[in-house]
């Protein structure tokens, strides 16, 4: 088995400053509960039918323990528990339970876990589609220009067809240039779509 991984530069913090690489596995595909299901039959002497029991019987248990203010420890896999979001905007003294909220599930993986992967097989190749293409400020201006010439509004979608800029990057930049005065989201912060200042 080989984990396949591709090199990306991280920004760096100020302008001028060299980016820095991080690795990211190159993820292929998603393994479903089909998958492990059938895979798992292969492995032991259970039916289909009683893996497909177990692993309900899984999920609804850690949810009714994580409901319930537990975490949960599986063996041999690691620890379960919940993360919280609440409302920033509001003060302590008027908090809510409906300004507190679930965010997510936080997993620990045991020791034990981690460990098996210091074996790992890890191959690096080129992954186009996370990569942006290397373009000056200036061409991004001329590629904008030619886009409002013909088009009224933008939305991230397109500046990232436009420039070939992967999401994360195309995200940090339109923020950059709606703090300079470029673009101006004229719609909500969640769903924005934009104009361009010297056109309006």
């Amino acid at each position: 088995m080989e984990i396949e991984y591709d090199l990306y530069e991280n920004p760096g913090k100020e302008v001028g400053d060299s980016p820095r690489l991080h690795a990211k596995v190159v993820t292929k595909n998603v393994v479903t509960t089909k998958n492990l299901r059938e895979n798992i039959t292969r492995k032991c002497t259970a039916t289909p039918a009683d893996v497909a029991a177990v692993l309900t019987a899984i999920s609804d248990e850690l949810y009714d323990a994580l409901s319930d203010g537990y975490s949960v420890h599986i063996d041999g896999l690691g620890y379960f528990s919940l993360s919280l979001s609440c409302n920033s905007e509001v003060g302590s003294g008027n908090m809510d339970n409906v300004d507190v909220w679930v965010r997510g599930i936080k997993f620990v993986p045991e020791k034990v876990f981690i460990e098996k992967f210091e074996t790992a097989n890890l191959v690096r190749v080129k992954d186009e589609s996370r990569h942006s293409e290397k373009i000056t400020d200036e061409e991004v201006m001329k590629r904008l220009e030619t886009y409002f010439a013909k088009n009224q509004y933008m939305q991230r979608t397109d500046f990232e067809e436009l420039t070939g800029f992967n999401l994360s990057k195309s995200s940090r930049y339109i923020k950059r240039l709606v703090d300079s005065g470029v673009l101006k989201n004229i719609a909500s912060k969640f769903h924005p779509v934009y104009v361009f200042v010297r056109n309006e």
